[in-house]
């Protein structure tokens, strides 16, 4: 018995400072006088030891449990819009679908690859767990000459050589640590499988946010070449108003106020279309970055978007299966259990520990002459006194749950509004786009009679111009509204969980 911290049984070779065994002092006394090999074993046995084996019970026998990692919030949104280029660049223009947009963007995007990097961090923490309650098995091989200076441990009798050696010792050995009992550290092998599991779910949760992030990159980019069609549209409107007037000038039917009136609104038209089409390529550009397309690479969007109903949800049905399936709520929750454990494996580090040890080899003062020899070595370790780290790891770790337990609270309680805010947005947007809808209608009928009104003769081409520009109102209502009602229902489906899964069914309606 060593103390009253550890039980421990050992036949333990030792070493001295300058690496040498006591196999090594005995075959060496064979070839020195009696009196001067008595003093050199005197001397090395009083040079410090380093004992092969279990620690020393005057050191803690436990290792603190890592912390576990608590859910965190998604990445930023600088981090969705990024991604990393991949490929060359191909000739010609891509023609990119949804589906193609999406596939690259989970390939590419930004957040995917670092969340992915997380979650590898993630397995090999839980690997380094592992590692503490498996079998350790190590061999080694050393060729050593050594020469000692009695004098420098304070021998220095007359008649006896102070010099001893040079004396050569080989070893060949295999050395094994088994841990036997450790209550803490297969507490912490659980904590980081369930760390590990949060993880993966972060990752899930990060692909749904990738999947709605480009495809609401991709609405933008439709509803932007939507416009910039709209606006094409209503330049040759004004083109054609302008031609009439010019004609019906140079009859001497209307005034040149009326030719004047239609340039002016041709123009608009034009500068319109020139906005549009601006910021339809910075939209592009802004989809290439968030899929990882490469740097120049020429694409256009070869899949309309069209309007399909969005599915039949009650709040209640859709609050049971976003809390059923959304991943960052399975994260959050093993988060919870990851810090439940960690508490445990704090507190378990009160328990004894057991270790077994052993190695086995050759050794000799050369290779021709060595003897078999074997070590076994088993400890048991129970701390005493710490000085507090026991119950300062238990505080930090019932501090780390608390906090797991809030985030995870706080989470249902944004989900229920996550959820109720994209039904709301849903069901009004789908009321945007029917309103928008007839209004688009009632403007082109507008158009129509004031046209035919101005051609007539009946009035001035001011009612044809304000008619104009009450189409494009009504064209541009009609496309943020079909954005919204989209966008509406992608953002449902990540607050349901199931982004990734079920887009193409809340978007085409496909099955």
């Amino acid at each position: 018995m060593k103390g009253a911290a550890a039980v421990q049984l050992r036949f333990l070779p030792v070493r001295s400072r300058s690496g040498m065994r006591p196999g090594a002092v005995r075959n060496a006394a064979r070839r020195l006088p009696l009196g001067v090999a008595v003093l050199a074993a005197a001397g090395l046995a009083a040079a410090p030891v380093f004992a092969q084996g279990p620690p020393s019970p005057a050191q803690p026998a436990y290792a603190p449990a890592p912390a576990p990692s608590v859910y965190q919030p998604p990445s930023s949104p600088a981090q969705l819009s990024g991604g990393v280029a991949r490929g060359r660049v191909q000739p010609g223009v891509m023609a990119l679908s949804l589906n193609a947009a999406i596939r690259m963007g989970l390939r590419n995007n930004l957040a995917v690859l670092l969340s992915s990097t997380a979650s590898e961090q993630a397995r090999a923490e839980r690997w380094r767990s592992l590692s503490g309650l498996l079998p350790k098995v190590q061999a080694s091989v050393g060729d050593e000459e050594t020469k000692e200076n009695l004098a420098a441990f304070g021998f220095s009798f007359p008649g006896f050589p102070q010099i001893v050696g040079p004396f050569r010792v080989f070893d060949a050995r295999g050395y094994l640590d088994v841990p036997v009992l450790n209550i803490s550290g297969i507490q912490d092998l659980r904590a980081s499988d369930a760390s590990q599991a949060a993880a993966v779910h972060t990752y899930q949760q990060m692909r749904n946010l990738v999947v709605m992030a480009v495809a609401d990159q991709y609405l933008l980019a439709s509803a932007d070449g939507s416009r910039v069609t709209a606006a094409q549209a209503q330049l040759r409107t004004a083109e054609q108003s302008l031609a009439q007037a010019e004609d019906m000038y140079h009859a001497g039917t209307v005034s040149a106020l009326d030719v004047v009136r239609a340039k002016v609104q041709r123009d608009r038209e034009r500068q319109n279309l020139i906005v549009r089409r601006d910021d339809w390529a910075k939209q592009k550009l802004a989809l290439a970055r968030a899929i990882g397309l490469p740097a120049g690479q020429a694409y256009r969007l070869a899949q309309p978007i069209p309007y399909t109903p969005a599915p039949s949800l009650t709040v209640d049905r859709a609050l049971a299966e976003a809390l059923r399936t959304r991943p960052d709520y399975m994260a959050a929750r093993e988060s919870v259990r990851a810090a439940q454990l960690a508490v445990a494996a704090a507190r378990d580090q009160r328990l004894p520990t057991a270790d077994f040890s052993g190695n086995w080899g050759t050794i000799g003062n050369r290779i021709t002459s060595n003897h078999p020899t074997f070590t076994l070595a088993g400890q048991i370790n129970l701390p005493i006194f710490d000085g507090g780290a026991i119950h300062a790891a238990e505080i930090a770790a019932h501090a780390r749950l608390q906090q797991a337990q809030d985030q995870a609270s706080d989470l249902r309680a944004a989900i229920g509004q996550q959820v109720r805010s994209a039904l709301l947005d849903v069901h009004a947007a789908r009321q945007q786009v029917g309103v928008a809808t007839q209004a688009r209608q009632l403007a082109r009928q507008e158009l129509t009679l004031a046209r035919d009104r101005f051609r007539a003769g009946v009035g001035d081409n001011l009612e044809e111009v304000e008619a104009e520009q009450e189409v494009a109102v009504a064209e541009e209502n009609y496309i943020g509204s079909l954005y919204s009602f989209n966008a509406a229902k992608i953002e449902l489906a990540q607050a349901l969980g199931v982004a990734q899964a079920s887009y193409r069914s809340f978007l085409e309606g496909a099955k």
